[in-house]
């Protein structure tokens, strides 16, 4: 699609893979994004339920997400990254603060350009206080489909005997 999305719901017994990509875009103003502001969840995590989503930019948790919410997928974000703005305490609708965010849990895996980041301090004082990122193992032999891979075959880097 030649626009940015924005997507949200459960992924039920299928196997999907949403890009979003303006074709012929030089910089980094025309790149589309993927937007992501409620949970998109797997019914099953068994690798029976799989989502890939590829942004030519960004992929980004919106300033009015879910306070905890979850996210289960590939997520890869060609020429920008995945993660949330930064948005300071005076980011506010009405009188609802969103600038701090409970907690995020990703199960999937995040291939980015640029750092990823879904809070901002040290301690986290903005964005998700707790970010529970977990890899999928069923995508490394069930990735989505038409997926980007780097290699179809694999090979040892290296070995070690332990006594």
């Amino acid at each position: 699609m030649n626009d940015n999305l924005w997507v949200d719901g459960t992924i039920s017994n299928a196997r999907v893979t949403v890009a979003s990509g303006n074709i012929g875009a030089s910089s980094a103003n025309n790149y589309t994004n993927i937007n992501i502001n409620t949970n998109l969840k797997y019914t099953n995590t068994d690798g029976s339920d799989v989502l890939g989503l590829i942004a030519q930019g960004n992929i980004n948790s919106g300033m009015v997400s879910d306070n905890s919410y979850e996210i289960d997928g590939a997520l890869v974000a060609d020429n920008g990254r995945v993660g949330r703005f930064y948005y300071n305490n005076s980011c506010t609708i009405g009188s609802a603060d969103y600038s701090d965010r409970s907690t995020l849990t990703l199960f999937g895996m995040i291939a980015t350009n640029l750092r990823y980041g879904f809070a901002y301090g040290s301690p986290a004082t903005d964005g998700y206080a707790t970010r529970n990122i977990n890899y999928d193992g069923n995508l490394l032999y069930g990735p989505p489909p038409s997926f980007p891979q780097a290699t179809t075959q694999y090979q040892v880097i290296s070995w070690q005997q332990l006594q």
